[in-house]
């Protein structure tokens, strides 16, 4: 099973288009919210076209999508999400994922819940800094930003691949390479 993981696009149809070839044959896409809207505090990014990556998004039939901070009510209605979703706990194999933006809920309550959940991992975005860490005996993974990455780091994008063990690999979608892997 191959799982592509997105965040943070904020609105830019350009790099989603940059991160296309790798999630449009995956057998899930996970989006980890803030699709459209780029945000008060973020600059414009580029290719800014968040109608046309809403249809782009709509696509996509299996798909978890998470709602971020900057995700409005038209923003879900545009995406066809029919209800906000803070958090998803999901299974692959043996392995038990516990997705979330990483704002509400924050970083420690996310991993108070994937506990609840027997959850190995904790993959949220909202940071727009890929990381992947261990906390409190939790894998933490950020696959950083599609679009606005901070300090830095590429623009990028997480693929984990699930055979009888568990891979994960970070795209830099400018440069066509993976430049992290566990």
């Amino acid at each position: 099973m191959k799982l592509a993981v997105i965040s943070d696009t904020h609105g830019s149809l350009y790099y989603f288009e940059k991160a296309y070839n790798y999630i449009k044959d995956v057998d899930r896409i996970i989006h980890l919210g803030d699709y459209l809207y780029h945000g008060p505090r973020n600059p414009l990014p580029e290719g800014y076209n968040p109608m046309e990556l809403s249809n782009k998004l709509k696509e996509f039939k299996k798909r978890t999508f998470i709602t971020g901070n900057c995700d409005s009510q038209i923003d879900l209605k545009l995406l066809n999400i029919p209800e906000i979703s803070p958090y998803s706990v999901e299974s692959y194999g043996s392995f038990n994922f516990f997705f979330t933006h990483g704002w509400d809920p924050n970083i420690d309550d996310a991993i108070l819940l994937a506990k609840k959940y027997n959850c190995q991992f904790l993959i949220h975005g909202h940071t727009h800094i890929p990381k992947f860490e261990k906390l409190e005996n939790i894998n933490v993974i950020n696959p950083g930003s599609v679009s606005l990455p901070k300090e830095n780091t590429p623009h990028s994008i997480l693929i984990i691949e699930i055979n009888e063990g568990i891979k994960f690999k970070f795209i830099d979608i400018l440069n066509d390479k993976i430049y992290m892997e566990y």
